[in-house]
């Protein structure tokens, strides 16, 4: 292991986890000081500032370029190379701080290359509109995918740092807990509202402040013993999901989840916040170096709409982890289509209510979740007909339109919800994954 059960660091050492051993993620709310709070955002004002200047410096190479599309070649510098240029860059903030930047950074670049690296050069869909009825002329910063900007309203407000010789650890004083960081070793407030495992080993936290609130993310390696999934497996404890624009998803017993559009909810009120965040912006002033100098105002109202925005973020993610959690309870395997979401998104009738229902997020709590309780989950191929397919007879339609919400099939006569009808042909497809398992009861 790269560290000892004392959270020591141990040199030469591989990152290979011993066998038995796994990592999980525990979330915990801090409570900072004042002056804690202040050194807090002025690394996180810091890790974006660094970050929006690795961006500025890949646009430049790419004009210099004269970037038409393919993979990006661009080699990051070292972020020493820009903490030269600014004298508050400087060692009061924790070194990670400056390499979180730098490792987010690529990760945007590799992620553009992986996507869009094979492909011609594309654009967003309101870019092409604009030139085909103004003759505007695409700029770097309108490739789709391209890494872009932090915006200090809707940056990125946390920074990621590492365990070395056992700088991040938990202290007690007088029954509470204390969180030691780098630069913090005077210990943060921390409430544990569950406890981390005994033999766990700290390699790194995540400090994010989301709204008002400062939230730890520590990432722990621990001995684990996994729950061995069933060796047989009843048909009537396999459950088929299908995916629901309006519902999140309608199972294999026709229910549905009844998810709450909460975005749709506050759509109102985010308007109105984003009206008069505008109004104020445009009263915005420079000092003398030509930086931008915000009214209080402006950045109280920029607080309340992140406030708003992280409860809308809690109670979607509530929500998933609930039902995730009650359907890996209460059934064996679980059956979902592997969707291209992606795509999905791009659509502009289905991509907005696909952001704000997050099936993505709630595929991985129930894979993850699955396997930790030991049940099977079967990912079925997205290029699988469930929809089209009548779940009575198997007889299979060459087109059905998206607006057609009642299969009826030109076989058998059957009339059935479209998605429900999806939702049997998964679990149906589920249960011979299973039966050729040799898992079926």
């Amino acid at each position: 292991m790269a560290t000892t059960n004392e959270g020591v660091h141990i040199k030469g050492t591989k990152k290979a986890l011993p066998e038995g051993w796994v990592t999980f993620a525990f979330r915990y709310a801090i409570f900072p000081t004042k002056e804690q709070a202040k050194r807090l955002e002025r690394a996180f004002g810091c890790e974006r500032k660094v970050y929006n200047e690795y961006v500025a410096g890949l646009y430049d190479y790419l004009e210099t370029v004269g970037f038409e599309g393919g993979p990006i070649r661009y080699k990051a510098p070292s972020y020493t190379t820009i903490t030269a240029n600014y004298h508050y860059l400087d060692s009061s903030n924790d070194a990670f701080v400056y390499n979180d930047a730098k490792l987010r950074f690529q990760a945007s670049m590799k992620k553009y290359n992986e996507r869009y690296g094979k492909k011609p050069l594309q654009y967003k869909k309101s870019v092409y509109k604009r030139m085909r009825t103004i003759g505007y002329v695409p700029t770097l910063r309108d490739i789709k995918g391209m890494p872009k900007f932090h915006s200090r309203k809707n940056g990125k407000f946390s920074y990621t740092t590492n365990q070395t010789n056992g700088n991040i650890k938990m202290t007690q004083e007088n029954g509470d807990f204390y969180l030691c960081v780098p630069k913090f070793q005077e210990g943060i407030p921390i409430v544990l509202h569950r406890d981390m495992p005994v033999d766990g080993v700290i390699k790194r936290a995540t400090i994010k402040r989301e709204g008002t609130v400062y939230m730890v993310s520590l990432s722990v390696d621990f001995p684990f013993v996994k729950v061995k999934p069933a060796e047989q497996v009843k048909s009537d404890k396999v459950i088929g999901l299908d995916y629901s624009q309006h519902d999140l998803y309608v199972d294999s017993e026709a229910q549905i989840a009844q998810y709450s559009r909460y975005n749709k909810l506050i759509e109102k009120r985010q308007r109105k916040m984003n009206k008069s965040l505008a109004r104020k912006k445009n009263h915005a002033k420079r000092d003398e170096n030509g930086n931008v100098i915000f009214s209080q105002n402006y950045q109280k109202q920029v607080v309340s709409y992140q406030r708003v925005m992280t409860k809308v973020k809690n109670q979607r993610r509530d929500f998933l982890h609930k039902k995730s959690n009650q359907i890996t309870n209460d059934y064996q395997a679980i059956v979902v289509e592997d969707l291209d979401l992606s795509s999905l998104s791009q659509c502009l009738a289905l991509g907005k209510k696909l952001h704000d229902n997050g099936f993505g997020l709630f595929r991985r709590t129930l894979q993850y979740k699955a396997d930790k309780k030991g049940k099977h989950y079967i990912v079925v191929d997205k290029h699988f007909p469930s929809s089209k397919t009548c779940s009575e007879c198997g007889y299979k339609k060459d087109k059905l339109k998206l607006s057609e919400r009642t299969y009826k099939c030109d076989n058998c006569g059957t009339k059935i919800d479209r998605d429900y009808n999806a939702a049997l042909n998964l679990k149906q497809y589920g249960i011979r994954v299973l039966d050729e398992m040799g898992k079926l009861a």
